[in-house]
């Protein structure tokens, strides 16, 4: 981890077929400890493509698992994945304070919508972990997630991204309505094409 101090969230790592707890608990404590400021939030360990495994798999780091020092300020947020309805993976959040959005392009797209309602209705707060392609920050702003992942961005240099994201909060008079408030022109997007 690299000291900084700007906004940062920590991912489980999940993502990527392999998920040590071990390296994800060190890495928590190593950001509680070594770095200037405190991860905006922490996404519970995930069974990528798996809802039902997801959500046995968040109750045991919820209650069964040791976590560092520290570890119960921060802001944790549950994974939803394809493979049970969404109302459904609402019902069993426990103890977190937001909702990570994983799973497919397509699967974000056709559900982006009704889980930034029922977010919204619980008050938590909404992460697209990866909004997809150019125009993926526009549409996860449009739809109201309250954050999404950049580091696309910032690997590969997609600065246009960015420049069509500042495009669409022109347009929209964002931040004034703000992201999320009834009048501002994402609560009222029902459709996207990609």
């Amino acid at each position: 981890m690299t000291p900084h101090d700007g906004p940062y969230f920590l991912d489980n790592g999940a993502y990527g077929g392999h998920f040590d707890g071990d390296v994800w608990v060190s890495t928590l404590e190593e950001a509680l400890t070594e770095m200037p400021t405190e991860p905006d939030f922490v996404v519970l360990p995930d069974v990528p493509g798996d809802a039902k495994a997801t959500i046995e798999t968040h109750r045991e780091w919820l209650y069964d698992r040791p976590m560092c020092l520290g570890a119960g300020e921060i802001m944790r947020y549950w994974v939803l994945q394809p493979g049970l309805p969404i109302a459904d993976q609402f019902e069993a959040i426990e103890g977190c304070q937001g909702v990570f959005v994983g799973g497919s392009k397509r699967w974000l797209r056709a559900h982006g919508d009704q889980i930034v309602a029922e977010a919204r209705e619980r008050d938590l707060r909404a992460h697209v972990g990866n909004p997809g392609g150019k125009d993926g920050l526009v549409w996860a702003y449009k739809t109201g997630f309250d954050s999404c992942d950049t580091t696309t961005i910032f690997q590969n240099g997609y600065w246009h991204y960015l420049d069509r994201l500042e495009q669409a909060t022109e347009e929209t008079g964002s931040p004034d309505p703000k992201p999320g408030d009834p009048e501002s022109e994402q609560a009222t997007v029902t459709e996207w094409s990609a």
